[in-house]
């Protein structure tokens, strides 16, 4: 299945690489023409997680309530979920249903001779920028410089806890590094890639929200949290969701 996905993802690389004359530009066009048409999957997977970054303050809140109680704690979130409509699963299937697309397209990249010498401002799409290679030629290095920059852009949009964040750090450098063992083609397509990705994440989401730290949203600002039921924020009586 892979297979047939990629041949079919070289037929319009090979095209757009015809019509532009820039094998470069073919992959940022083939990039882009994925994307869009895997929007609408996206979007959903994006919603799900907007409607989760909504909840996760008061997630965090019976967390912490309930704590000693798994039980309990599970229950309660999964009652928190029901009286918002929102199914934590949701935005799984849309992921999973892109993933062969995606991984055709990184097989496709890959594959030799694919470029047939061709290169984009001014560097070999098939030249592997090793260290070895950035040390011959140092401008090699701006491509996983720049896998790097766009993967902490994107993890820096998409992780609003702070201390996720802090353990994300070592994910840009970890990607980056991976740039430097494979040919530059794929590092334009993931740089074109990320770059949607945010665009599309502004779009649904919109602009990013840092957590608040846990002891804000105690009550009391961090004093013990009084016994009984947590009261679930309700939609307005009559507002449909959307």
């Amino acid at each position: 299945m892979i297979n047939a996905i990629a041949n079919a993802l070289q037929q319009v690389l090979q095209f757009f690489t015809g019509v532009t004359g820039s094998a470069g530009l073919a992959i940022i066009l083939l990039t882009l023409a994925i994307k869009l048409v895997l929007h609408p999957l996206t979007r959903k997977q994006l919603r799900s997680m907007k409607e989760m970054q909504v909840l996760a303050p008061q997630i965090t809140v019976l967390r912490e309530r309930y704590k000693g109680n798994p039980q309990q704690m599970n229950a309660e979130v999964m009652n928190l979920y029901r009286a918002h409509g929102v199914n934590p699963l949701s935005g799984c299937l849309p992921m999973l249903v892109q993933l062969p697309v995606l991984y055709g397209l990184f097989a496709v990249l890959r594959r030799e001779h694919i470029f047939n010498g061709a290169t984009f401002l001014g560097l070999s799409l098939e030249a592997t920028p090793t260290f070895g290679a950035i040390a011959d030629n140092p401008v090699l290095a701006i491509y996983p410089i720049l896998v790097g920059v766009t993967t902490y852009l994107q993890q820096r949009m998409s992780v609003t806890d702070p201390q996720q964040a802090r353990l994300f750090l070592f994910m840009p450098v970890l990607v980056a590094y991976f740039a430097t063992q494979f040919p530059v083609g794929l590092s334009v397509y993931w740089i074109t890639s990320t770059l949607a990705y945010i665009l599309e994440y502004y779009i649904v989401v919109g602009r990013p929200r840092t957590a608040k730290p846990l002891a804000a949203m105690l009550p009391g600002g961090g004093a013990p949290a009084p016994a009984g039921p947590v009261v679930l924020s309700q939609r307005p009586k009559g507002a449909k969701k959307k």
